[in-house]
């Protein structure tokens, strides 16, 4: 019998170790997207998170912590400090991917771990002379990061694999595959497969199709399954008194959303403002108790 074997993360899914991928390496997983600084700060910030968190890839760590010597790289910043950086990067980068491949039966050189792995000797040689004599220039190490940065890129980052699509997306497929096949003979069989969908998912793929510049006949079209889908939704909640008028169109829809979510946003500002501290004072450091409605928040938002 064969035994589940569970992988621990820091990430909450392939889809959150993507976007940091994409942040850290802009010009490579999409070229027509533009990535500020603050973005980019904001996946090393992310990073930082998940080594805390504890079971972070050595490669995800070392992509990070070189971007950040990147982005310290600024006028204004000490040369020198700037350098030290670089070299602690660098080294951290190496030294760090090498001892992962150490066996414990013998002790073997970095040249030759480096050898078997694909790793360039110019990478070793940096490393000890960072470490152990003068700091390279500045020049140097900026070449050899952007190197390692592209290593970490055909060494891991380019084979993850593809995040499976959403709940979301695989509606919006079949939202889409619905618009193009309306009017065929097996659409019947398509619109019966609306029952696995949740409302507020199906109507989030039909205003995308809404938003495709339709004409007078194919707007009907998206007029008519908006209400079949509020009837569904509404036939499948708790049953009401008194029956309610259907919707007129998505605007309307749209409309009472956000007055939804105005609310909302008025009821968390009331909860916060009734919260508060029993022991506000300055000089206690210990623990004092929360008094209040609790509001949890997710972990890992930096």
């Amino acid at each position: 019998m064969n035994m589940v074997q569970y992988v621990i993360t820091p990430w909450r899914n392939a889809r959150d170790l993507l976007s940091v991928r994409e942040n850290l390496y802009p010009n490579l997983t999409n070229p027509g997207r533009k990535v500020g600084d603050a973005e980019r700060r904001h996946a090393v910030a992310k990073v930082s998170v998940w080594m805390q968190r504890g079971n972070c890839p050595h490669l995800v760590e070392s992509t990070a912590i070189l971007t950040a010597a990147v982005l310290n790289d600024v006028r204004g910043n000490a040369t020198y400090c700037v350098r030290a950086a670089y070299a602690a990067a660098f080294c951290r980068f190496v030294t760090g991917l090498l001892d992962s491949h150490q066996t414990k039966n013998r002790k073997l050189s970095m040249y030759s771990i480096a050898k078997t792995i694909g790793l360039p000797a110019t990478y070793v040689e940096l490393r000890h002379q960072a470490t152990h004599e003068e700091l390279p220039s500045l020049s140097k190490l900026r070449t050899a990061t952007q190197k390692a940065l592209h290593w970490i890129w055909d060494y891991y980052w380019v084979k993850l694999p593809p995040a499976p699509p959403t709940r979301q997306e695989e509606c919006d497929a079949f939202m889409k595959k619905l618009f193009v096949e309306r009017g065929a003979e097996d659409n019947a069989g398509l619109e019966e497969e609306m029952e696995k969908w949740d409302t507020d998912v199906l109507l989030n793929a039909l205003w995308k199709v809404d938003e495709e510049g339709l004409d007078k006949r194919t707007r009907e079209w998206v007029i008519d399954m908006q209400r079949r889908i509020v009837k569904k939704g509404r036939a499948n909640s708790v049953e009401s008194d008194g029956e309610v008028e259907p919707l007129g169109n998505i605007e309307d829809i749209r409309a009472e959303l956000h007055q939804m979510e105005k609310v909302l946003d008025e009821q968390d500002d009331d909860m916060m403002g009734e919260s508060v501290w029993m022991d506000t004072s300055p000089e206690s450091k210990s623990w004092a108790m929360w008094e209040g409605p609790w509001m949890p928040k997710p972990i890992g938002i930096v």
